[in-house]
């Protein structure tokens, strides 16, 4: 066994990367390391992506010489191949669930592809014991892989998904709903960046992300549009008063409407920090909600959105504002208080005592 490699981590295996001095200066050169003795590098050129693509179909051919895929072989295509074409917040989901796919399927003996079943299925489920609602997600990642590996694709297999008829963990929707108390709490101690970003958030129901990138740009004629990040689903909202106050403040020359300490856009994770401080000086100056208040997240108020609204509306509504194609969805995942029910109560001497 060679050495543990120290530098260029993000390299696939057997991709090699040399120096070079060019009169522009430093310039990093790729190589494919075809292995054995003597040592033979196959040039792969200086772009980094493009190098990858090669050291993709290099190592297909290896492969289809060998008839001997593993999981983490297929994986390695997939991370490089598949998971760029995704969105950001997906990308990043994926390369943590692959960590732990390779981890359980590689190691000092790789499983052949065709070696796994479902046993090993079933022995990943336990391994992942802690992480129930993960390990979901990440066998959800496999199959995705496995579909690659299959002829229409790759052609590494042609045995069906392992997973198939495996149970999944079972999941229970966030139950969390914002009391307008706790709502009001969390304003009071919040800066202006988040008491704004709060306000807009029950007022449209959207998601952090979509909440943060709102722009003056998307403004034409009284209506806001917002195309939303997870689905690309365009969003029309008309622009009130109290919004259009909101919007004017934040923005009088136009631009985004939240910026960062930097001016620039603000992000999710600024979004999250400003809320993080919010919610602990609120627990420490109301000890008697720290309880409640501790659960509470910022994607939270577009499920207190959704259910005020459905409480003030309908159903349906709540749906149309958080841009669902289905009222189920909503019902199932978001709306978390039904209307109160009156009790039954028997006239006077209705029942004999």
């Amino acid at each position: 066994m060679g050495r543990k490699a120290t530098v260029n981590l993000n390299l696939p295996t057997g991709m090699r990367a040399r120096k070079r001095k060019t009169r522009n200066g430093i310039v990093t050169w790729y190589y494919f390391d075809t292995g054995g003795k003597p040592r033979k590098e196959i040039p792969l050129g200086n772009d980094y992506v493009k190098a990858c693509q090669k050291w993709s179909e290099l190592s297909l051919q290896k492969l289809d010489k060998a008839h001997q895929v593993t999981f983490v072989q297929a994986l390695q295509r997939y991370i490089l191949e598949v998971i760029p074409t995704k969105k950001s917040k997906t990308q990043r989901e994926n390369h943590y669930q692959a960590k732990n796919l390779n981890l359980f399927f590689g190691g000092n003996t790789p499983v052949l592809l065709e070696d796994i079943d479902a046993g090993h299925i079933r022995e990943y489920f336990k391994w992942r014991h802690e992480a129930p609602v993960a390990a979901n997600r990440e066998i959800a990642l496999f199959n995705h892989i496995w579909t690659y590996c299959r002829p229409a694709y790759w052609g590494y297999t042609s045995k069906e998904s392992p997973s198939k008829d495996i149970k999944r963990n079972k999941e229970q929707p966030r139950a969390v709903y914002v009391e307008d108390y706790i709502y009001s709490t969390l304003y009071k101690y919040g800066c202006q960046d988040l008491r704004d970003a709060m306000e807009i958030a029950m007022m449209l129901g959207q998601r952090p992300c979509d909440t943060a990138k709102i722009h003056t740009d998307h403004i034409q004629k009284g209506v806001l549009t917002i195309k939303q990040n997870k689905t690309s689903n365009p969003l029309r909202f008309v622009v009130t008063k109290r919004l259009q106050d909101i919007i004017t403040r934040r923005a009088p020359h136009g631009g985004f409407l939240f910026l960062n300490n930097r001016k620039r856009k603000m992000t999710t994770e600024n979004l999250r920090d400003r809320f993080n401080i919010a919610r602990s000086l609120a627990i420490q100056n109301h000890p008697e909600h720290a309880e409640e208040l501790a659960q509470i997240q910022f994607r939270d108020l577009r499920a207190k959105s959704a259910t005020d609204k459905s409480l003030a509306s309908s159903e349906e509504e709540a749906s149309k504002l958080l841009g669902h194609a289905s009222v189920n969805m909503t019902k199932k995942v978001y709306i978390r208080r039904t209307r109160p029910l009156m009790p039954f109560e028997h006239s006077d001497g209705e029942i004999a005592e």
